[in-house]
């Protein structure tokens, strides 16, 4: 305000505006004589609205301020739109919703709050649905939404608000679903290895993660894992042949064990749905590494990607005597270290 003494008053005043429309409860206070009970108490128990509960709103009763129940409540307040709403899916994939007011006597203009839940699932359910968000606010009788998903069933409500209120949100909608057919789950993004840890048999585990999809059409019922391995010179393993596992879908990491430090893997992963009795099958991510190098290597595994790993020389396997025992690997001074034990012999 110092700076602009002139120029800022319509900023000051919508700002006061907001400030008040957040602060206000709708309604009017009733005349202090009209005090009853608690309410006509000299006492200073509340300084805004906000401070009382449900409708009430802080009023003066002529020496103190009390949370009182408004008169006129609904003053100027706009009525409820017809619980009708109407839907229309667009070829374009957008959803049209409409529906209609009742006759409303207002100066103020009047503002609809679209509101929207949901479900996965076969049937509609309004018990697994999800909480109510607000999805729109405008002028006009419908709006256009572009985010409906297929296999979701849709629940809206409306408010109509204006500057005194409102009179609340109509009853939820009938449900709606997309006619569309939902997609198979995306392929897993992100495949990397997170860690590998050396066995004391010299053979290795790895943990292999992968990011969730956010908001797939369907839920991921779970992932199948498969892996394969090339020796030396030699051709990979035949597919019929290929190692495989599942992890539930609400997972995102798998271990493989008793992997072999100088063989050279491919591990490939793939989301699976279910709608209805249709299996949907998502395109599959693959990773390609070593693990004698990434065990040796830890600090670079985030950073490890769809493509093959550059591969260090693997070290010479030797065969474990029954006397030695290897200890956890650390990594320490740049340097993948192990503790060796072995019992005095006689």
């Amino acid at each position: 305000q110092p700076l602009f003494p002139k120029k800022n008053h319509e900023c000051l005043t919508s700002c006061e505006f907001l400030k008040y429309i957040l602060s206000a409860k709708q309604g009017d206070c009733p005349a202090p004589e009209k005090a009853s009970g608690f309410a006509a108490a000299c006492v200073e128990s509340c300084e805004a609205d906000n401070e009382c509960s449900g409708v009430k709103k802080c009023c003066s009763n002529g020496c103190g301020h009390t949370c009182q129940v408004p008169k006129t409540l609904y003053k100027g307040v706009p009525l409820k739109p017809r619980k009708e709403l109407r839907f229309t899916e667009l070829q374009s994939g957008q959803l049209d919703v409409k529906w209609s007011s009742k006759f409303n006597i207002s100066i103020e203009p009047v503002i609809y709050v679209v509101q929207r839940r949901w479900n996965y699932g076969i049937h509609p359910s309004e018990d697994d649905a999800t909480q109510w968000r607000t999805v729109a606010q405008t002028t006009d009788e419908r709006v256009q939404l572009t985010d409906i998903r297929p296999s979701r069933w849709y629940q809206f409500r409306v408010a109509a608000v204006n500057v005194h209120g409102t009179r609340g949100f109509t009853a939820p909608s009938k449900h709606f679903r997309s006619s569309k057919d939902p997609s198979a789950p995306p392929a897993p993004a992100n495949l990397r290895l997170a860690n590998a840890t050396v066995n004391s048999d010299n053979t290795v585990t790895v943990a292999v993660v992968w990011d969730r999809p956010e908001e797939p059409d369907i839920p991921v019922h779970h992932y199948k894992v498969f892996w394969s391995w090339t020796v030396s010179s030699k051709s990979l393993v035949p597919t019929k042949k290929k190692r495989r596992k599942t992890t539930d879908g609400s997972q995102n990491s798998v271990l493989l064990d008793r992997l072999q430090p100088d063989y050279s893997y491919t591990v490939e992963l793939q989301a699976i749905a279910y709608w209805g009795q249709t299996r949907l099958k998502g395109a599959k991510a693959s990773l390609h590494f070593t693990p004698s190098h990434a065990a040796s290597h830890k600090e670079q595994l985030g950073k490890t990607r769809k493509s093959a790993m550059h591969m260090q020389p693997p070290f010479q396997r030797r065969r474990p005597t029954r006397l030695l025992e290897i200890g956890a690997p650390f990594y320490q001074d740049n340097q993948l270290q192990v503790k060796v034990y072995w019992k005095k012999t006689e």
